[in-house]
């Protein structure tokens, strides 16, 4: 062992001894301590899928799909392969092994949408690539579980989201993006997609649309289109505007920057649309990268979401971790209400918590999957590692049955220095490694969890 190491060892021993000598003598009981899901007793934690995607790779999108097999996870963004496998931007996940989709794309998958176009229920995938499979496919693609196909002559420039929506005349696929013609129709940023032919919304919008979502604000269901513009319609709407079927509409005066992500909650209070973004007013209310539209105002989610570095929300995701129905936020943030929180956390509808621990890097999107051991959340996006566990782009935040040990702080299967060390590094700190009894600090009573806990096996 090389001398520094053996000091190194040395020194951390020393500081267990002690502090346990200090502990034993104020009287503190050691005991090991769980951080459970209040539903049925299990573990809530960050897990990998396989060993996820490796070397230069991005997630921007993760969806459910149902080849005919059963239901999977699918991850779409910029790779080249999957747990070890060759797949070009796009992958299956069936809960034990990864697959590839054929060939894949030829560039960057951006979202993913489940449409039944009248011949069987497909995975639309969008974004910037020009091909899928062996043949030509702009901007958009449509996978049966075995095939490639070409959506008609696809789109001109970049589609960013996809969503499926009832106008009255029947569901149909809606895509979004930065393209002024979709099948050789011009359609300025949006556009729909029958099964047959593409057709604009009016004159669309003028410029970005990042996401879309369906509310109801009691009016009926309606298309909601966000993203990075000053029109829609033709009439001033800013970043975010709706669509009844036959006309646009701006929500009150708008939100003041960006929208990257929309989702649909109801906090007890009634259904609502939230959006994220990189925002810090929301009509005339204050609201940091998040916010609410009831269908006729605007409201902060307390503090909303902050950090240096300009803080963002990219995901939402509806989620229920056994403590009832939540909205999950993701993005690049370091604060959540009044809380620190690694690019994760969680809103009940009255206040935000952080999920312990976060992620190392921006989470890019949010999706709910069933393996067969319950529903969980699944995060894609930039992140290598939870803590100091790898999980390489794609994680599971889930119920756990087997863990038992809060203390093993790096999910090594053991409570031992490694632990000791994580803890002893981050102590006094508001971190989110080492933070076993979830209290926001790393401190004396999770130096109790490790110590209490100490050379043991925690499978």
């Amino acid at each position: 062992m090389p001398s520094h190491n053996r000091r190194f060892t040395s020194f951390v021993l020393a500081v267990f001894v002690a502090l346990t000598v200090s502990l034993a003598s104020t009287g503190v009981a050691f005991e090991a301590r769980t951080l459970v899901n209040s539903g049925n007793g299990c573990v809530l934690e960050w897990s990998p899928l396989g060993t996820g995607l490796t070397g230069f790779s991005f997630i921007e999108s993760v969806s459910v799909f149902d080849d005919g097999n059963g239901p999977a996870l699918y991850v779409g963004g910029l790779f080249s392969e999957a747990g070890g496998v060759p797949a070009n931007n796009i992958a299956r996940w069936d809960g034990e092994t990864w697959t590839a989709l054929g060939m894949g794309t030829d560039d960057w998958v951006f979202d993913m949408t489940v449409f039944d176009d009248g011949s069987g229920p497909a995975l639309y995938a969008v974004g910037q690539f020009t091909s899928a499979g062996e043949g030509t496919a702009n901007r958009v693609a449509r996978w049966n579980g075995s095939i490639w196909t070409s959506v008609d002559e696809g789109m001109n420039n970049r589609v960013y989201a996809t969503t499926v929506f009832d106008d009255g005349s029947g569901p149909a696929l809606y895509a979004a993006g930065l393209f002024s013609f979709a099948g050789g129709t011009p359609a300025n940023c949006i556009a729909r997609w029958d099964g047959e032919s593409w057709s604009a919304l009016e004159s669309g919008v003028n410029s970005f649309v990042f996401d879309l979502a369906v509310f109801d604000d009691g009016t009926g269901p309606s298309l909601y289109a966000a993203g990075m513009f000053t029109e829609a319609g033709g009439s001033l709407a800013s970043n975010i505007a709706r669509w009844d079927g036959a006309q646009w509409s701006p929500l009150g005066s708008g939100v003041n920057e960006r929208v990257y992500a929309l989702a649909v909650f109801n906090d007890g209070s009634g259904p609502a649309l939230y959006a994220g973004g990189e925002f810090s007013a929301a009509g005339e209310v204050e609201a940091n990268r998040i916010a609410r539209w009831d269908g006729t105002s605007w409201s902060a989610l307390g503090t909303g979401i902050g950090g240096p570095s300009f803080p963002t929300v990219s995901a939402l995701q509806v989620y229920d971790n056994g403590s009832g129905p939540a909205l999950f936020a993701g993005g690049q943030f370091s604060q959540a209400g009044e809380h620190p929180a690694s690019n994760i956390a969680r809103w009940d509808g009255n206040a935000w918590s952080r999920l312990t621990p976060g992620l190392s890097n921006r989470v890019r999107d949010l999706t709910v999957f069933n393996e067969g051991s319950g529903s969980s959340l699944y995060a894609g996006g930039d992140f290598v590692t939870s803590c100091e566990r790898q999980l390489n782009r794609i994680a599971r935040f889930g119920c756990v049955i087997s863990r038992n040990c809060a203390a093993d702080i790096n999910l090594d299967g053991a409570v031992n220095l490694a632990d000791l060390n994580l803890m002893l590094s981050n102590f006094g700190n508001e971190v989110f490694c080492g933070d076993t009894n979830n209290d926001g600090v790393v401190n004396l009573a999770d130096l109790n969890v490790v110590l209490g806990a100490f050379g043991t096996d925690c499978p």
